[in-house]
């Protein structure tokens, strides 16, 4: 319904007619429009860390075709069923109540996300990809970053494509991978 009516042209009677549900049934399983849509935010988001965990356990011949495959998982993952115009609710959603319930939970996907690209650098130091001297933290805290910041970009702007934007991502990160590589 999100999809079809947007974000705000859905009402909770709508949604709950659909799922041949009584409004008060509704509210024992959310408590809002907005947990709907974190809803299917998180459930995409646990799709996309369990594939990343699969591509970074692959061995690659270097670190920058790794973190490139692993954005290729998120660019292809992120869009399955949260379109780009739910993305942007998402998005809004905490900045306009930052302490919220909805913000802490999806800061939380944020920070394991961020995690992940972590766990990514200390697998490229396993295999010796990447020196050992680099802390992984601040590393895959900066090259998440760079992925989060072209993501707003990508859900800011509906003429840019997902091939392009990680085209970007992998461009401003490879001077990084030029210093912290063996």
């Amino acid at each position: 319904m999100f999809q079809d009516d947007g974000y705000n042209g859905t009402r909770i009677e709508d949604v709950a007619a659909a799922a041949d549900l009584s409004v008060a049934t509704f509210y024992n399983y959310f408590r809002s429009k907005a947990d709907i849509l974190l809803s299917s935010v998180t459930e995409e988001t646990e799709k996309v860390l369990e594939l990343s965990d699969q591509c970074i356990a692959m061995p690659y011949p270097d670190a920058i075709s790794g973190f490139d495959a692993l954005c290729q998982v998120y660019w292809t993952q992120s869009f399955t069923t949260t379109s780009r115009q739910m993305w942007r609710i998402a998005v809004s959603q905490t900045m306009l109540d930052p302490e919220s319930e909805f913000c802490r939970r999806y800061v939380a996907l944020d920070d394991r996300l961020s995690e992940q690209v972590c766990e990514f650098i200390r697998k490229m130091q396993s295999t010796g990809h990447i020196r050992p001297e680099v802390d992984p933290g601040p590393i895959g805290a900066l090259l998440f970053n760079n992925i989060n910041i072209n993501f707003l970009n990508y859900i800011r702007n509906d003429s840019l494509q997902a091939e392009q934007v990680r085209e970007a991502v992998k461009i401003q990160s490879a001077p990084l991978f030029q210093l912290i590589s063996n």
